[in-house]
């Protein structure tokens, strides 16, 4: 690409039409001070997390709900106004936020809230370390700050689910489990942050109890609620008279007909002003929600597998014929087929991280289901859509016999 064609692009963008006047609110990170439509549920947090201002421990609390309810946006907002309110009252309790999804491991997470809390630099003795450290010892050294200096602690684990998916509850029943050892030597309380409702199912039954204290469900936004939503938000972040009504009505529907998510209609309204933005257009209509929505949806997934290995693919083949979903019999299908491709297959520990990367990629997930008494057992299922599996294979000639498997 020549530097002339380059510079014309960011000639472009410097004298187009502005649309937007602050793209910081079109983010997923923003969190607006007014949350319409979730009044109750903030009521209920700020009401919980209340009884810390005497001194008291609040109960733990577990928030499900899909994506894009607003879970993690009220949380934050009821935090900040907390924070503030003991900060006014002299009031020290710590309060640490931390995104299992994003922190990968369990271990992580564990140095993330030794981060958050300063251990690692008020306290060499106690201090968690990026690395080298067993998750007991870890967990030992965090419990073991907070008994001496008898701190009051909040512990916020955003997409919790992910940390119980991929690591189990150890860490969680140390956290459940710790306030009987502090007796009068400080407190942890536990927010969890769920995508899943179905959560509480792949606990073992002494952290359900534990954590799952008091419980909030947030429902997806309805239409017209979503519709509210995005009046507002484009009254802070773009110009006057930029989107229409229809465009906002249309971001609504979308976006309500697809689980009530709130994220993906902002979404919408973002990609849509940026195209019209390139096409150097004055107002955002309902063509480029349309375009947006188009290029949001055009499967990422599809390129991914397309451009993929020949074993992942197999892989993902043999994953929407198991009926268990367990590693062994996924791996005995994925045998069967190579064979049936003359490809000699891959060792079953090669296939187990094929099956954590496609996991972390998002084309499959890879959950740790609580048996009881048969302790764990991995599910593993597909997470993309079948046609989206068939479309990206059909092109590849080894795939042409073993394709009619999917129909």
């Amino acid at each position: 690409m020549s530097d002339d064609l380059l510079n014309n692009i960011f000639d472009n963008a410097v004298k187009g039409i502005q649309l937007i006047k602050n793209r910081k609110m079109l983010t997923i990170d923003y969190v607006p001070d007014k949350l319409f439509f979730r009044e109750e549920e903030t009521t209920t947090i700020a009401q919980t997390l209340s009884v810390a201002l005497k001194g008291s421990r609040p109960s733990n609390l577990l928030l499900f709900g899909k994506p894009g309810t607003g879970k993690t946006a009220v949380v934050k907002n009821v935090i900040k106004k907390f924070k503030e309110k003991s900060a006014s009252l002299g009031i020290e309790i710590t309060v640490t936020f931390v995104n299992a999804k994003l922190a990968n491991t369990a271990y992580k997470v564990l140095y993330e809230i030794a981060e958050e809390m300063s251990i690692n630099k008020l306290e060499t003795r106690n201090q968690v370390y990026f690395t080298g450290l067993s998750l007991g010892e870890a967990t030992n050294r965090i419990l073991d700050f907070i008994k001496k200096r008898k701190l009051h602690v909040i512990f916020i684990i955003d997409e919790i689910d992910s940390l119980v998916d991929k690591n189990g509850d150890d860490i969680l029943y140390n956290f459940t489990r710790a306030n009987e050892q502090f007796l009068d030597s400080g407190f942890i309380t536990l927010i969890g942050v769920s995508n899943s409702l179905t959560f509480k199912d792949k606990l073992d039954p002494r952290v359900r109890s534990s954590l799952s204290e008091e419980e909030i469900v947030f429902n997806p936004y309805k239409i017209i609620q979503l519709q509210k939503i995005l009046k507002e938000r484009v009254k802070l972040a773009f110009c006057e008279n930029v989107v229409t009504d229809g465009a906002i009505n249309l971001c609504a529907a979308i976006a309500g007909k697809d689980n009530g998510d709130a994220r993906k209609a902002i979404d919408l309204l973002r990609v849509a002003s940026e195209i019209a933005e390139r096409d150097k257009v004055s107002q955002i209509d309902e063509k480029f929600i349309r375009l947006a929505q188009n290029k949001i949806e055009k499967d990422t997934n599809f390129e991914i597998v397309k451009n993929s290995t020949t074993h992942t693919k197999i892989v993902l083949l043999a994953i929407t014929k198991s009926k268990n979903g367990n590693t062994g019999e996924v791996y005995e299908i994925y045998s069967k087929y190579c064979k049936s491709i003359d490809n000699e297959p891959l060792t079953q520990r090669r296939i187990t991280q094929i099956i954590s990367e496609l996991d972390q990629l998002g084309l499959v997930s890879s959950n740790i289901v609580n048996q009881g008494r048969y302790g764990r057992s991995q599910k593993i299922r597909i997470t993309i859509p079948i046609n989206t599996l068939k479309e990206s294979l059909k092109d590849d000639p080894l795939f042409v016999t073993l394709i009619n498997i999917l129909d």
